[in-house]
């Protein structure tokens, strides 16, 4: 085969995924013209479909060293460094990119994920929200945006972006969930409960929807539907918040001997807690105010 035949079949294998083949054309093509920028290129993709992150990355080196004005390929080096874990080197090449054309999303993703796994937030949120300027319908991107506000308690930020999400897929449970906590992070329980109903219908097992909602629930004064949120979440095992919010449940019945048992299995459990310390001699305080032995 001559060269341009190689490279065809090398793009077609990788089209097909068939990565190994794409890798030997690739090789062979590059043994008939070293400089080759297209084969360079392909084969750096081969390698990181075969899940070979270090040829990829030499692969890549060898393109920059004859081309480095190309920006898009800065990225997607960063993306090589990045899974070999090398951060520094990744945040060099996704700025590379960047100063090459500021607009490039591949860049803004890559530098996005990479402050994430750095756990710097800030950082993070910056480039999603960068992202979203040059293209609004990044649902992902939207939802990610939305839980790193969340995370770092700011709601209103947060109601925002589940919002937007929303309107471009009303049934997202990633959204939906996300508008109904910060909602209940905002103290706005009435508004959270409808979209708590939702998540209970969309995924009614899962332990967080169920205590959140009953959290909602109970901050709403329909205790009988919290409580029995509380027991479906316990009914699958030892959950802490699901204990806490029995206990408050009964607080608020004023059945404070069982809000106590609640909070002693918790203790028994983790004995340094001591926000729950708290809340148990609270508890045994107000049972005794009561005439109720605990």
């Amino acid at each position: 085969m001559d060269l341009q035949d190689l490279i065809k079949a090398g793009a077609a294998n990788r089209k097909a995924r068939q990565f190994r083949a794409a890798v030997d054309c690739y090789l062979r093509a590059l043994a008939l013209e070293p400089h080759h920028l297209q084969a360079l290129k392909g084969l750096a993709d081969a390698y990181r479909g075969v899940g070979d992150g270090k040829r990829c990355l030499e692969t890549w080196d060898r393109f920059l060293a004859l081309r480095p004005q190309v920006g898009s390929v800065q990225a997607r080096v960063g993306d090589a460094c990045r899974r070999l874990g090398l951060a520094e080197r990744a945040a060099e090449h996704y700025h590379a990119a960047l100063r090459h054309d500021p607009g490039d999303r591949h860049a803004w993703t890559g530098l996005g994920d990479l402050h994430q796994r750095e756990r710097r937030p800030e950082a993070a949120l910056a480039c999603w929200e960068r992202l979203l300027e040059l293209d609004p319908r990044l649902l992902h991107i939207r939802t990610m945006a939305g839980n790193l506000c969340r995370k770092k308690l700011d709601f209103a930020r947060a109601e925002h972006h589940f919002r937007e999400a929303l309107r471009q897929e009303a049934d997202n449970v990633h959204a939906v969930f996300g508008l109904a906590d910060a909602l209940r992070g905002l103290g706005r329980f009435e508004e959270a409960a409808p979209y708590w109903d939702e998540m209970l219908k969309a995924d009614g097992a899962n332990k967080q929807v169920l205590c959140r909602a009953g959290d909602c629930y109970a901050r709403l004064g329909n205790l009988t539907g919290a409580e029995a949120l509380f027991r479906r979440a316990l009914d699958q095992g030892y959950d802490r918040s699901a204990l806490l919010g029995l206990a408050r449940v009964h607080g608020l019945r004023g059945a404070s001997a069982d809000a106590v048992r609640c909070y002693e299995v918790i203790l028994a459990r983790n004995p340094g807690d001591s926000r729950t310390s708290q809340l148990l001699a609270q508890a045994r305080a107000e049972a005794m105010a009561g005439g109720v032995e605990s």
